[in-house]
């Protein structure tokens, strides 16, 4: 290396200009960005854990919103178990057939499941859609309230 070399390589330092390109530069932020995002989504769990009924004002919307995507998840759940002929135990979670009366790990009774979306119905057989109106499934041939 030459003198000359060594000079450009130190004016380069000073001007804020580096041996490492920029990119290395962009996925160092990056990584970092994503680890505040982690940490947020930590703190923002842990304080939905201790203040879901308690929270304070500001936080009620989206807690409320939080609920509501639960209960629409757990529905969702519910319908797919259904179409595939099968539904969870209320008691212990276990993956039954759907036309079970009582949980063969627990041994609960369990109540007729009731299948819904937004406006829809569905055979408590089969778990496939029904019609307004519609007295037998016709996908299984069973008869619906």
């Amino acid at each position: 290396m030459g003198l000359f070399d060594t000079i450009k390589e130190n004016t380069n330092l000073v001007r804020g200009g580096s041996s490492q390109p920029a990119g290395k530069f962009d996925q160092q932020i990056e990584a970092v960005e994503g680890k505040i995002r982690e940490t947020l989504i930590r703190i923002g769990t842990v304080y939905l854990e201790k203040h879901r009924e308690d929270c304070e004002p500001e936080y009620k919307g989206f807690i409320q919103q939080i609920k509501d995507l639960e209960e629409q998840k757990e529905t969702l759940e519910r319908n797919k178990l259904a179409a595939q002929g099968l539904r969870m135990c209320e008691h212990c979670r276990q993956i039954i057939t759907l036309d079970s009366v009582f949980c063969n790990k627990c041994g609960s009774k369990l109540e007729p499941l009731e299948i819904s979306s937004a406006g829809g119905r569905f055979c408590p057989s089969c778990g496939a859609s029904l019609a307004e109106g519609d007295a037998f499934c016709t996908a299984c041939g069973s008869k619906v309230n």
